[in-house]
């Protein structure tokens, strides 16, 4: 029996992608065959982010709390941080990230489709771009479902058969790379004129997913192959071969063709740095609400002041009381460790410091952290002291938390009187311009051009004040793991982590040396089992496709 997905622009609640819904009640047709009702369609896949829960609280729980720099209370963890979507609340619901996805795709499919049919695109440069972040978006969900559950059903029509057999890993990839192609030449660059607000992706958007796209996959191959690469873990460098059978499934993609067309990606989106784009001179001048929606933010997931267009993790999980949050998630001590002591990205990017009491806590000591040789109270910038100097000798409830989501300015830290409440006006920036020299640096390397791959990495480092890396470099290992270490400096809390360990073929390794993060009063276990190489497939899904087989190893 064929059915219809999902719906298109009504929230829904469901547990399966096969399930039946309630039809549009305006006809797609009518939508497709104008620039301004061919917006309202795309409007639809965007609106997934926040009808599904996704954005509020699930996307950041599910894919940045399981791996090895990342620390929280068990509460906070719930399940998904500690490897088992299983035990979380929104696992086998319409707030599971497997129906998100499906749900993203299934608007996808439905808003082309409406436009194909009535043949505007090619007549309308506006509708020809917003088909193209329909093949977005459906890539970009795509992405997600591959790397987090391995083969998935290749659903690519609005309405189909209800039972579908999962695809190939990479023929997955596959898919999504026609996707970001063609995306790429439907598009427009947003000075063109021709893109809608902040939050809708544009050309060069595509331009870099594709290439972190085809990173993974040629990682993902030399990883399959036995590819070598050093770990920093629990204070000493660790020399790993990658896990080849968690990385079956790229065996047999050509690594070195992906990484050709991922570094003139990159090189294309630098020759346009400054048009639209840019490096932004300084790390202060990135974060905080001050800053938001600059010329380093490629694309991301746009808040509103509806209050059902809000977040509730990023500032109150990572922020400090009394800066408005509660310091619910932070980075590993291990992570903070590896930052040199001048780089932006831990003197402004961290709090070295929080309230040793909830209550009246302006009266109360900080405690600093992680000690104060290094980032006590003398030491820290006038803008980032507490507001006490009394320091405790016990820091055995200190954490690094993490100052990137911090609501304000991170040069001018209020202090507010009480915890900003569950719902915080945030956007979330998914690409950013800082990552097109990490993948340019990673392909160069991987294409034998190490110098110009740590010449990459440094615009990165010159930028934070840490120290430059040396051109003379001549080892493809030392250099392919400055790389990664490097996305762990730059990029934590911006959900890479655990699947730069995936497409390496490290995170069983990485996760069982590290054993535990301790922080905060608390010791969160890393230590992890085969069956956590891939998500949990929502049971609903296993059990009404009766093409699609078991669950993954160990569900």
């Amino acid at each position: 029996m064929k059915k219809i997905i999902f719906g298109l622009i009504s929230a829904m609640t469901i547990i399966s992608c096969s399930l039946d819904e309630t039809p549009y009640t305006i006809s797609s047709e009518e939508l497709a065959n104008s620039a301004n009702g061919a917006e309202q369609l795309i409007t639809g896949i965007y609106n997934c982010f926040w009808d599904t829960y996704m954005m509020k609280k699930t996307y950041m729980e599910w894919l940045d709390m399981d791996h090895d720099h990342a620390g929280a209370q068990a509460w906070v963890m719930s399940g998904a941080g500690e490897g088992n979507v299983t035990t979380h609340w929104g696992y086998n619901n319409s707030s599971d990230l497997w129906n998100a996805f499906y749900q993203m795709i299934s608007r996808a499919n439905k808003a082309m489709e409406s436009i194909d049919e009535e043949d505007s695109q090619g007549q309308d440069k506006k509708i020809s771009q917003l088909y193209g972040e329909a093949l977005f978006l459906r890539a970009w969900a795509y992405f997600h479902l591959v790397r987090m559950y391995g083969p998935v059903p290749l659903r690519l029509t609005y309405i189909q058969e209800n039972d579908m057999a999962r695809s190939s890993v990479k023929d997955v990839f596959e898919q999504i790379c026609t996707d970001l192609r063609a995306a790429c030449d439907h598009m427009s660059y947003r000075s063109e004129g021709v893109v809608g607000e902040w939050g809708h992706a544009d050309k060069t958007a595509a331009q870099l997913l594709l290439a972190r796209v085809l990173c993974t996959m040629g990682s993902g191959s030399l990883g399959a192959n036995g590819a070598e690469i050093v770990v920093p873990v629990n204070g000493k460098d660790i020399r790993y071969t990658s896990d080849a059978e968690a990385l079956a499934g790229y065996r047999d993609i050509d690594a070195t063709a992906c990484y050709r067309e991922a570094k003139t990606l990159c090189d294309a989106i630098l020759e346009r740095k400054g048009v639209d784009y840019d490096l932004l001179p300084s790390f202060t001048d990135v974060w905080g609400t001050v800053n938001a929606r600059n010329k380093e933010f490629i694309w991301g997931v746009a808040s509103s002041s509806n209050t059902a267009y809000q977040t509730e993790h990023l500032s109150r999980y990572y922020s400090l009381c009394p800066f408005g949050g509660n310091i619910w998630c932070f980075m590993s001590p291990e992570l903070y460790k590896q930052y040199e002591e001048q780089d932006d990205r831990v003197v402004f990017g961290v709090f070295h410091y929080f309230a040793s009491s909830y209550d009246n806590v302006f009266s109360y000591g900080w405690f600093p952290y992680p000690d104060e040789e290094t980032y006590g109270f003398d030491k820290l910038p006038e803008s980032l002291k507490s507001f006490s100097n009394k320091w405790y000798g016990n820091f055995a409830k200190s954490s690094p938390g993490i100052a990137k989501w911090y609501v304000g300015d991170l040069r001018n830290l209020e202090p507010r009187d009480a915890v900003d409440g569950d719902q915080i006006q945030q956007d979330i920036p998914l690409l950013r311009f800082a990552e097109v020299y990490l993948l340019k640096a990673e392909a160069e390397i991987e294409l034998g051009n190490i110098g110009d791959g740590i010449d990459a990495i440094n615009m990165i480092r010159r930028r934070a004040k840490a120290s430059e890396l040396p051109r003379t470099i001549g080892d493809v290992v030392e250099a392919r793991s400055l790389v990664l270490k490097e996305r762990s400096l730059e990029l934590v809390a911006e959900f890479n982590r655990k699947f730069d360990l995936l497409r390496w073929g490290l995170y069983l390794g990485v996760m069982n040396n590290t054993v535990s993060v301790s922080a905060y009063g608390y010791a969160n276990s890393k230590v992890r089992e085969r069956r956590n190489l891939l998500y949990a497939v929502p049971t609903a899904e296993v059990t009404e496709n009766k093409l699609f087989g078991p669950n993954n190893f160990g569900w």
